[in-house]
């Protein structure tokens, strides 16, 4: 029989055996509980941001736009360059007659601030787009929620008329340059 001796007690920064400390590091219940919150959330988060997302296609070409996102954090991490871009291949940008063709269309908005006057900041493109794609969280911020149905329909009817008053004034100056009004010759 061969005889061990037993394990001299060391403190953790000298333990290099492999054996575990002597020393209780067990950490308290409020701290673990704490760590263990903590680390729910972070699983969530992280969870929640490599949601894939599905490509949304364009109605004429009938292909998703390269830089589209496919997960919420590529989302996220779009530039401005990038959502014009994304606004542009599905008719966002520039109304057409293919623009309220989509589920939620943002053309009306998409040049404008929250207040409709000024440049939209990457912020306010970055919701809209969200909101184009379906992604929740990403409405339109409203005061209250009293009459937020009311205000959805106004917006909607307002983006309808901006849209519908574009094309026709498109029309017109196609028909004018076509005809040969829009010279001058008349």
């Amino acid at each position: 029989m061969s005889s061990k001796t037993p394990p001299t007690p060391t403190t953790p920064s000298t333990n290099f055996g492999g054996e575990p400390p002597l020393i209780n590091h067990t950490p308290t219940s409020t701290a673990a509980k704490h760590t263990t919150d903590r680390s729910l959330q972070y699983r969530r988060k992280l969870t929640h941001l490599t949601t894939t997302l599905a490509p949304l296609l364009s109605i004429t070409s009938g292909t998703a736009h390269p830089s589209f996102p496919s997960t919420i954090l590529h989302y996220h991490l779009l530039t401005e360059d990038q959502l014009n871009e994304l606004a542009h291949h599905y008719h966002q940008r520039t109304p057409s007659r293919f623009s309220l063709c989509y589920p939620l269309p943002v053309v009306g908005r998409w040049h404008h601030g929250p207040t409709g006057q000024g440049e939209a900041k990457l912020d306010d493109k970055r919701r809209r787009f969200g909101r184009f794609v379906g992604l929740r969280g990403c409405e339109s911020p409203v005061d209250g929620d009293d009459g937020a149905e009311a205000n959805r329909e106004r917006e909607q009817r307002a983006m309808e008329l901006y849209v519908e008053g574009e094309i026709k004034r498109r029309e017109e100056r196609a028909w004018a340059e076509m005809t040969g009004r829009g010279k001058g010759f008349w």
